[in-house]
């Protein structure tokens, strides 16, 4: 296992910051996120949004934007996954107003 990559995401007032990582589909990858810094009395949520694997001949992307509410936001902050036949995600850092960060890395566990 090794770090394949690392990553960090702003964002100030309601909107969504995002990321996109290029992956070997012959690899297995484990992606991390946190959302570490927060400022002001809003939500943030660090979710994958964007998943595109490998089947055949053919690349098909997932598309995951869920639109959680506050609510719900609070009790996912972080994300731990294992991806597989990838070629490429995309990383978001949702906030609802005030200042947010997040951090993460991938790794390569083949």
């Amino acid at each position: 296992m090794f770090v394949y990559q690392t990553y960090w995401i702003w964002t100030q007032g309601k909107i969504t910051g995002s990321l996109t990582l290029t992956l070997d589909p012959n690899r297995i990858y484990l992606v991390t996120g946190a959302l570490v810094a927060k400022q002001g009395g809003d939500a943030g949520q660090v979710y994958i949004s964007t998943v595109c694997r490998r089947s055949g001949h053919l690349v098909r992307c997932g598309v995951r934007d869920d639109g959680l509410d506050v609510e719900q936001s609070v009790k996912r902050l972080g994300l731990t996954e294992v991806l597989s036949n990838s070629t490429r995600v995309t990383i978001k850092l949702r906030g609802t107003g005030g200042l947010h960060r997040a951090e993460g890395v991938v790794y390569d566990i083949t």
